[in-house]
């Protein structure tokens, strides 16, 4: 393989490493754009029926009989294909309000209580378990005092399918993109390198004889094709020197050489 062809096949290989890198750029911004925008949904959420029940706390009323918290959270599971469940924790961990009706009344799972131990007065906490995420928020009255806490049910489903479209249009683009760059790419290292070897091969041809080069005018830069031809010229020049001298050498031998016996 000549040294052309390997140096297009590196720029080659480069390039469709640089395009591949860009490719998981892209994918990586995209996902966490995805992330971010989940994130804040929940929080909003979050925020919103905190607000209202924290409201209705503060007028005075125990948690257990605020009637309303049970339609805003089925108002908030069905506003939002990406939340599985929403229900509404007393202090004990019990179920008090719950989408999945089933499980009022029943204690949360162990998990979730650790959670919300470790989350301490921050207030927010989250778990993740057979692939969806439980995000909760605390519920305080005017003092300050918690009295529930708020979990919402994320699938991790969602997420899934998402990277995998974002997977399947960047790879469908990628075999459109990556052979015309490839052959953009060829094309553009082969013109160029071409243009560069240009002055090469003629300096080659000339020092093979099959080509010549007119010598350029008086004070401009001489071309090294030019040089190679004058090289040649000179060097033919001095071989003919040599023979000339050789040819005169020998006819002075022989002119010299005295007559053999008869």
């Amino acid at each position: 393989m000549s040294p052309t062809a390997k140096t297009i096949c590196a720029l080659l290989m480069i390039s469709a490493i640089g395009l591949a890198l860009c490719g998981l750029l892209i994918f990586g911004s995209l996902d966490r754009a995805r992330v971010e925008a989940a994130e804040a949904n929940v929080n909003f959420v979050l925020g919103q029926l905190r607000g209202s029940i924290e409201a209705n706390v503060n007028l005075g009323l125990p948690l257990h009989d605020i009637r309303l918290a049970q339609d805003l959270i089925e108002e908030v599971r069905a506003s939002d294909s990406q939340i599985l469940a929403v229900e509404i924790i007393t202090p004990s961990g019990i179920s008090q309000f719950n989408t999945d009706r089933g499980s009022i009344g029943e204690p949360i799972r162990s998990s979730w209580q650790e959670a919300i131990n470790r989350s301490g007065d921050r207030g927010r906490w989250s778990v993740q378990e057979f692939g969806d995420l439980v995000v909760g928020e605390v519920v305080r009255n005017d003092f300050g005092e918690p009295v529930g806490y708020i979990a919402i049910t994320l699938t991790g489903q969602s997420r899934a399918d998402y990277a995998s479209n974002i997977a399947t249009t960047l790879l469908a683009h990628s075999l459109i993109v990556l052979p015309l760059a490839l052959l953009v790419t060829g094309l553009a290292a082969f013109l160029v390198m071409r243009h560069a070897s240009r002055n090469l091969l003629e300096t080659l041809r000339c020092l093979n004889g099959a080509e010549t080069v007119s010598p350029p005018p008086s004070g401009a830069a001489v071309s090294l094709p030019a040089l190679a031809c004058q090289a040649r010229e000179a060097i033919s020049h001095r071989i003919a020197q040599l023979d000339e001298t050789a040819q005169a050498i020998l006819a002075l031998d022989e002119d010299g050489e005295p007559n053999a016996p008869v």
